[in-house]
C-alpha cells in the first residue's frame, strides 16, 4: 500500500551564503574546541561536489585541506543546500524525499517545480522610491541546469541587471538520491552609476544604475528633525553606512549611488501528487565572507531566532545543554574581543572613526569620558579578563559574571557603572552599548545559580 505524503517541508528553513568569487564553492568543515580557551581547530567534513554542467553530486571525503581561497587566490562562496522532506499520514516524522519515494508515487523527479524570488532593496530602504527595488525570478523549474538570477530594477540603464547568484536543483542519482537545491551567491563585487567626467573608480564592476531615473545617487539620510521627522524616523541606524562623500560641514554623506550584490528571498518547491498539490518554502540570504571563520559572534540570529521560538525565559532547574550554552556564550565572546581593537572603543575622541565612547559623546553629548581606565582596555589585558571567565566556568564558579552582565534594558544607561558591564566597549545594531538577549542572560543567571547551589551542597 503506497504511503500518503501530507506534509512537505524544505530544511534549513533559513539558509545563509556568503558571496566569493571562486567558481569554486567553499568545501564544508566542523569547528572543533581542543583547548579550553584557545581558538577553534578547523576540521574538514563530508562535502558535495555539485557538477554545474550535469547537476549531478559527488562527494569528497576527509581528510583534504581547508581552504578559503582558490589557486588564484579568488574567494570561494558559501553555497548552502536546501532539502526537501516529507511526512507520511498517521506519522509526525520528517524523512528526506527521495527518488525511492517518488517512484513509489509513480512520480519521477521532474514532478517537483521549483520558484526562487530574491531582491536587493538596500537603495529602495533609504530612498522610498518603488523603482530603486532589485528583483530577480525564475519561472517554474524542474530541470537541472543552473538559473541565473538576474536582478532587475526600473531605474537600472536600459538591458542592463544586477548579478544575485544562481540556483541549482540537483539531480539524483543512485549515490545521492535526496531531492536538494542549491543556491551559490553572487561573486561580491561593486556596481554603480555611470562616472561623473572625468571620474573613475576601480572598484566598479559594471555601471548599472542610471541617475537621471532614480535619486540613489545623491541621495542623503534626513537630519533636521523641524523639516522632516517621518524621514528621520525611517532612516537607519547606524545611518551614513553607504559609500559616499561628506558634504563640507560634514552633516550629510551624499551617496554615490553603488550597489552591492547582496540578497535575500525566498525559495519555493510544489509537488503534485493524488490530485493536490504540496507546498513548502525557505528563506535564503546572501552576505559577505566570514573573515573569521573560528570564531563566532556573542550575539548571532540563531540567538534571535531562539528566543523568539521558545521566549525569553527558561525552564527550571537549569539543564546540561544550558549549561554548556553558557560555555558557549562565554567563548563566543572571547572570540569576539580577539578581532576588536579595544583601546579604540575606548578612546575618547572627537576625530571620525569608530569608537563607543566618541559614538556616547556625538550621539547624546555624553561627558567625552574613557569607558574603562586605558591600562584595562588594552586588547591583551580584554582577552585575559574573558579567559579567565571561561577557565572559571569550566570550574563551576559563574557568579560574580552573571551580576555584571548588561540587561536589555540597560543599553541607554550611560552611567559609568553601567557602561562597563559585559558584553564590553560592543556597539549594537540600533548604535548602543551591546546586550545579550534576555534568554542569554537567563540561561547565564540560572547557570550561576546552579553552581552557587551546588558549591552549597543543594539538590539539582
Amino acid at each position: 500500500m503506497t504511503r500518503e505524503i501530507v506534509e512537505l517541508r524544505i530544511l534549513p528553513p533559513f539558509a545563509i551564503a556568503r558571496l566569493g568569487s571562486s567558481p569554486d564553492p567553499m568545501d564544508n568543515y566542523k569547528l572543533v574546541i581542543t583547548d579550553p580557551i584557545g581558538t577553534r581547530q578547523i576540521q574538514p567534513a563530508e562535502t558535495l561536489v555539485v557538477n554545474r554542467e550535469t547537476g549531478e553530486a559527488t562527494a569528497k571525503h576527509p581528510p583534504f585541506e581547508v581552504r578559503f581561497r582558490d589557486d588564484d587566490y579568488n574567494i570561494r562562496p558559501i553555497a548552502p543546500f536546501l532539502e526537501v522532506w516529507v511526512r507520511f499520514a498517521g506519522d509526525d516524522k520528517l524523512v528526506p524525499l527521495t527518488t525511492k519515494i517518488l517512484s513509489s508515487l509513480k512520480l519521477k523527479p521532474d514532478a517537483l517545480k521549483w520558484d526562487v524570488h530574491v531582491a536587493n532593496i538596500k537603495a529602495y530602504r533609504r530612498t522610498g522610491d518603488l523603482n530603486d527595488r532589485v528583483e530577480a525570478k525564475t519561472r517554474a523549474f524542474s530541470n537541472h541546469s543552473v538559473h541565473a538570477l538576474k536582478g532587475k530594477c526600473n531605474n537600472f540603464l536600459k538591458g542592463k541587471t544586477l548579478p544575485l547568484g544562481s540556483v541549482q536543483y540537483v539531480k539524483p542519482t543512485k549515490e545521492f538520491p535526496e531531492i536538494r537545491l542549491r543556491f551559490t551567491p553572487a561573486a561580491g563585487k561593486v556596481y554603480g552609476p555611470p562616472p561623473d567626467p572625468g571620474g573613475y573608480d576601480p572598484n566598479i564592476e559594471d555601471a548599472v544604475y542610471d541617475p537621471e531615473k532614480g535619486k540613489w545617487k545623491g541621495y542623503y539620510d534626513p537630519t533636521d528633525i523641524t523639516t522632516d521627522s517621518l524621514g528621520v524616523r525611517k532612516a537607519t541606524n547606524p545611518a551614513q553606512i553607504y559609500a559616499g562623500k561628506a558634504t563640507d560641514d560634514g552633516v550629510n554623506l551624499i551617496s554615490y549611488g553603488y550597489l552591492d550584490d547582496e540578497c535575500d528571498g525566498l525559495v519555493e518547491v510544489s509537488l503534485k501528487t493524488k490530485g493536490s498539490e504540496l507546498n513548502a518554502y525557505a528563506r535564503i540570504a546572501a552576505g559577505p565572507p566570514t573573515f573569521a571563520p573560528d570564531g563566532m559572534p556573542v550575539r548571532t540570529v540563531a540567538d534571535e531566532l531562539e528566543q523568539a521560538m521558545f521566549g525569553p525565559d527558561l525552564d527550571s532547574p537549569v539543564t546540561e545543554q544550558e549549561i554548556a550554552d553558557v560555555s558557549d556564550i562565554v567563548r563566543r565572546a572571547l572570540e569576539t574581543v580577539r578581532l576588536m581593537n579595544t583601546a579604540q572603543m575606548n578612546k575618547p575622541s572627537k576625530q571620525r572613526g569608530v569608537g563607543m565612547a566618541r559614538m556616547d559623546f556625538l550621539d547624546t553629548n555624553r561627558a567625552l569620558e574613557s569607558i574603562v581606565d586605558p591600562s584595562v582596555a588594552d586588547s591583551l589585558a580584554i582577552r585575559s579578563r574573558h579567559e579567565r571567565v571561561l577557565l572559571a566556568l569550566e570550574s563551576g564558579s559563574l557568579a560574580w559574571f552573571a551580576r555584571v552582565l548588561r540587561h536589555y534594558d540597560e543599553v541607554g544607561d550611560l552611567s559609568d557603572e553601567a557602561r562597563r558591564k559585559m558584553p564590553a566597549l560592543m556597539r549594537s545594531a540600533d548604535g548602543r552599548h551591546l546586550a545579550l538577549t534576555r534568554r542569554q542572560v537567563n540561561k547565564v543567571r540560572m547557570a550561576a545559580e546552579y553552581f552557587i547551589n551546588l558549591s552549597a551542597g543543594g539538590q539539582q
